[in-house]
């Protein structure tokens, strides 16, 4: 597989930001009337975890659209049987083996999870019932990624015209799905359904279709759009706090902020900058050892950062800061120990079956 240059930076940075969230979430240093002031807004978008899981979202519409599209083109022909192989060995081992510690913790008498949510877990079914509980709340994210994929190499499939009318479609759709569900109070679409974030993935793969035409489109704009991307993402926070101060929330609503269609619009800007067009201080630090390793570990690192940072004051191994450094070395054993071996697994079954048809 083509290795982008600077995604596993933003990886990083977008599972750093969702780490960081929950640490801040967990941590009593700032009361809550400061933490909610106006002056902690302007920092609210590193500590912005619904941001960071849409940073994921777009990147991979993106990436998994453009292989989509480079094993059309090569094989004049997309195989169901081996995309859906490949995005088992990816994401299935890892997580599975995350559920497998918690339940052996759980007969261990170490923590306990409700029926619901060992069925929604091993499911991919989270975000149809809103989880409670800390150490699989997290998982709505993936159960919004494997429902997408469950169906969007069935669109592709289907044509060039047809699955970019329905990357379109799924974008322009879901203002309007967070417009009805504030208008009549939908219970059962809450802000984690794949009902309300599933556009960030579809933008993804809308980018993805048009590239060419958006690079040339904007090409001599990339970098004031860029740092204006970035201002505007830093700003948002604060401009959503003013709003809500003097009672006009509702005119964010369709469109969101920074986890909404205005941020992703921004996230993709700054992703095309990141990969095509940037070769500066932004481009260095992206592509550097310390972030592209982050990178490499993201998802074992967002599958275990919940676990410590569980809201047991009585547990060491979750306190700041020792927790970081269980949250790593968790991290490191899932990677090495499991994501690494099947990952070498797909690469050997890429190798054999990527020109067979189904």
């Amino acid at each position: 597989m083509k290795r982008y240059p600077s995604i596993s930076g933003l990886r990083a940075i977008s599972c750093l930001i969702v780490i960081l969230s929950h640490i801040i979430l967990r941590l009593d240093a700032l009361n809550d009337t400061l933490k909610h002031h106006f002056v902690f807004s302007f920092t609210k978008i590193f500590e912005d975890g619904a941001f960071g899981v849409n940073v994921f979202f777009v990147i991979s519409g993106l990436l998994i659209t453009t292989l989509l599209l480079q094993e059309e083109e090569k094989n004049h022909h997309v195989s169901l049987k081996n995309f859906y192989i490949r995005r088992t060995l990816r994401i299935f081992p890892a997580y599975y083996f995350m559920l497998l510690v918690y339940f052996v913790a759980q007969l261990a008498g170490f923590m306990k999870l409700k029926n619901v949510s060992w069925l929604t877990s091993i499911t991919y079914t989270t975000y149809f019932y809103p989880d409670t509980n800390w150490l699989t709340v997290h998982t709505w994210s993936l159960s919004v990624e494997e429902h997408f994929y469950l169906f969007w190499p069935l669109i592709f499939r289907a044509g060039d015209k047809l699955r970019k009318n329905i990357a379109l479609w799924i974008i322009l759709a879901v203002p309007v799905i967070r417009l009805v569900k504030y208008i009549y109070n939908i219970g059962w679409i809450y802000d984690e359904s794949l009902f309300t974030r599933i556009d960030a993935i579809a933008l993804g793969c809308f980018v993805a279709l048009y590239k060419d035409e958006i690079m040339r489109l904007l090409e001599n704009k990339w970098k004031p759009l860029f740092y204006g991307s970035l201002i505007i993402l830093w700003l948002l926070p604060p401009f959503e706090y003013l709003i809500n101060k003097i009672g006009l929330n509702y005119l964010l609503i369709p469109f969101g902020t920074t986890h909404g269609t205005i941020g992703n619009i921004l996230i993709a800007i700054i992703i095309l900058f990141s990969v095509y067009k940037s070769n500066g201080i932004w481009f260095k630090m992206l592509n550097s050892r310390l972030l592209n390793y982050i990178g490499l570990l993201s998802y074992s690192l967002y599958l275990w950062q919940q676990l410590f940072t569980l809201n047991r004051p009585s547990l060491w191994v979750t306190k700041f800061p020792q927790n970081l450094v269980f949250i790593t070395l968790a991290a490191l054993f899932s990677y090495y120990a499991i994501e690494k071996p099947f990952l070498k697994l797909k690469s050997v079954f890429q190798s054999k079956e990527t020109a067979k048809a189904d």
